[in-house]
């Protein structure tokens, strides 16, 4: 699999889908590499169907030190139809830009190129390359 995306509203952005015991959920998540965990909203979380108390409980720091309280979940997430399990995030807090897609399971699984000049995304599935 190898496809581009163009920026959205001139940012990096993938179309993804997120599903738990059949509920599928299709999002447009920034692509963020400064983000260890993609991360979403609760309501997001509710909206698939997930147990909020069965969540992994985590505390995270904005770039500017704000904390909040988070709770992970290991989902299929599903790029270009290429599914795979990843962790995901959930947070109550909306002060931060989400969704968004980070690190963990995304470019691990992906190699994924940003093209700043032509704004488009890349990415490359790396069991195919």
């Amino acid at each position: 699999m190898q496809c581009k995306f163009p920026y959205f509203e001139d940012r990096p952005h993938i179309p993804i889908t997120l599903e738990y015991h059949g509920k599928r959920v299709k999002f447009l998540p920034l692509l963020d590499s400064g983000a260890d965990y993609s991360v979403f909203y609760k309501s997001d979380a509710h909206r698939l169907g997930l147990d909020w108390n069965q969540g992994i409980s985590l505390d995270f720091h904005n770039a500017d030190g704000t904390l909040f309280k988070a709770k992970q979940f290991l989902l299929t997430m599903e790029v270009e139809r290429v599914p795979f399990k990843t962790k995901v995030c959930f947070v109550e807090s909306t002060a931060s830009s989400m969704p968004l897609l980070g690190r963990v399971g995304v470019f691990e699984r992906f190699y994924i190129t940003l093209c700043e000049k032509e704004k488009y995304v890349e990415v490359k599935d790396y069991i195919k390359l």
